[in-house]
Formats: C-alpha cells, structure tokens, sequence
C-alpha cells in the first residue's frame, strides 16, 4: 500500500474509525472495562464515535487500549506513519 492507497481508503477520521471497529469487534462493540456486549452509540455533537456500556455505565471508543488511545493526531496521520515504517525497505528510525 503507498500514500496515494491510504488516502483513498481513509479519507477522513470516520473511515478510520469504521476500520478499527471492524477489525477490532467485527461488528459487536465490547466493553473493555467490563466485557459486556450491550452497548449504545452516542450521538453527542461533543463526543462522536463513542459507545456507553449499558451495564456498568461507561464510555469508551475503539481506541481505548491501543496505541491511538488519547492521541490528539488524527487517525488518518497514524496510519500514514504505520504504512511508511511498514514499508520502508531500510526501517527508519524510531526518533
């Protein structure tokens, strides 16, 4: 995949986001805090994309427990980051 594939793929945040819900909960979000399954998205104007727990009453996203938890980045530049140390034939530097 080269820069021109993951713009086209990830154009904006929300298509990030629908990536990592899919490959992280194949279409049934989870609680990370208590592993229950009946969820609710919130639809704030605040606080988009994230989910409450119906059980033990917290809100999370699909970020929590990852390397994008708490970034202030956008996605779309973390997987541009991740496609350039994937595919850089020499590796590069962590600085």
């Amino acid at each position: 995949m080269n820069i021109i594939e993951v713009f086209k793929r990830f154009p904006d945040q929300e298509s990030c986001i629908a990536h990592l819900e899919a490959a992280r909960w194949r279409g049934q979000p989870t609680c990370p805090y208590c592993g229950s399954t009946k969820t609710a998205v919130r639809t704030d104007k605040d606080l988009p994309y994230r989910h409450r727990c119906r059980e033990c009453n917290t809100s999370f996203s699909v970020t929590i427990g990852t390397i994008f938890h708490r970034t202030r980045l956008p996605l779309q530049k973390w997987f541009l980051a991740i496609m350039l140390m994937l595919n850089a034939k020499k590796g590069l530097s962590a600085l």
